[in-house]
Formats: C-alpha cells, structure tokens, sequence
C-alpha cells in the first residue's frame, strides 16, 4: 500500500519533501488512513451497506458505519471531544466503533453504549482542563 510500513511510497515521497522522518510520516498516514482498511469489512458484515434491503436497515447501517469510521479515526488519533483522550478512552471508542462493524441492532446499541461512555469521561475531562474563569 502507498501508506503502510515498510513500502509507503507516498508517505516516503511526503517524508522527502517535508524533510520529516520517513518511519514517523509512515506511522502517522497508516494511523489516519486506518479506517480506509476496515470500511470492506463493513461492507461484508453488513449487506444493508450494499443496498440490500429495506430503507430502514439502510439508512441505519448508513448512520452507524460513518458513526463507527468518526469512533474509530477519534480512537486511533486519540482526539475526542475537543480534547486529548487518554488510553481507556481510546480503547473505548475503539471497541464501540468495532462493536458497530457487524451491523446487527444489539452490537450498535453496544457500540453506543460504549460511545455514550467515552464521551461522558471526555466531557468530564474537557471540564477538568478548562481554565477557571474568575
């Protein structure tokens, strides 16, 4: 692939120009681009992605798999809700965008279950950090 370790011919082009460390710029486009890996699965665990049924299950598989790439992309960047997450909040976005891969309506539910979770302790932190104002 053009940007995953150790070929990454566009993150070594991207490297050369910017003058960066290859390896790091490597690691860093595999870490954005990492939902570009997952999003197939999505399409063969959940046939509603493919149009294949009724427009409810659709749009619902729709809504939940941009959801799980935007859970995902804040788990493995480790930015959510304006803030730095710390690890267990990355595991948890990580796991609840995993848990909405499959498709089925209790894995989704778990998913944001665990989404609602994460976000909670990032708004819990996001106060914390907040500079007093007086």
């Amino acid at each position: 692939s053009a940007i995953t370790p150790p070929v990454a011919l566009a993150s070594y082009a991207a490297a050369g120009i910017s003058g960066a460390n290859a390896m790091a710029t490597s690691v860093a486009s595999f870490r954005i681009g990492i939902a570009a890996f997952i999003v197939p699965f999505m399409f063969f665990y959940n046939g509603a992605l493919l149009m294949n049924a009724g427009w409810f299950e659709i749009a619902r598989a729709l809504v939940t798999a941009t959801f799980g790439v935007y859970l995902l992309s804040g788990g493995v960047l480790g930015w959510f809700g304006k803030v730095s997450a710390p690890w267990v909040t990355r595991l948890l976005l990580i796991g609840a965008a995993l848990l909405m891969i499959e498709g089925g309506i209790w894995t989704d539910l778990g998913g944001i279950a665990l989404a609602v979770l994460a976000f909670l302790m990032q708004r819990q932190r996001r106060a914390r950090l907040a500079p007093a104002v007086s």
